[in-house]
């Protein structure tokens, strides 16, 4: 039996998610944040007061690793939380946050285009639609 597991989507898509990641940490050193810690600062940023659940939902990742994330950066200084009403708390940025938030749009923006760069844009928003699509189907799996 011959199997290429090289020749897989899952195998590209594994290394190309790697390899972004590191990417983009590079990118972000001067900032002073991870990956994840930058993905939650800019949606907060974008939206300040919105909740955990919502936040989970606008990152489409799993509800531990974002409560996780969220301490790690309310230890740093770097959000606080405040009631809504209820058990459901805001994510507020601190001054320090709002700092660095547009170094790190900056930085995720440099690396998709450094990494989408070689292709034209027709190629860019067709590789982008086909990966939503993906993605798409899956979730309704």
């Amino acid at each position: 039996m011959q199997f290429d597991q090289r020749q897989t989507l899952l195998f590209q898509s594994a290394q190309l998610a790697r390899l972004l990641s590191l990417r983009l940490r590079e990118k972000l050193v001067p900032v002073g944040v991870q990956p994840a810690q930058a993905a939650a600062l800019i949606e907060i940023g974008l939206d300040e007061g919105l909740t955990q659940k919502q936040l989970v939902e606008r990152l489409e990742v799993e509800q531990p690793g974002v409560a996780r994330t969220l301490n790690g950066l309310e230890a740093e200084g770097w959000i606080t939380r405040q009631g809504l009403g209820g058990r459901a708390q805001g994510l507020y940025l601190t001054d320090k946050a709002r700092a660095v938030v547009p170094g790190a749009i900056a930085a995720t923006a440099e690396t998709d285009r450094e990494v989408l760069g070689g292709l034209s844009r027709t190629e860019q928003a067709h590789l982008l639609d086909a990966l939503q699509e993906l993605i798409a189907g899956l979730k309704r799996a």
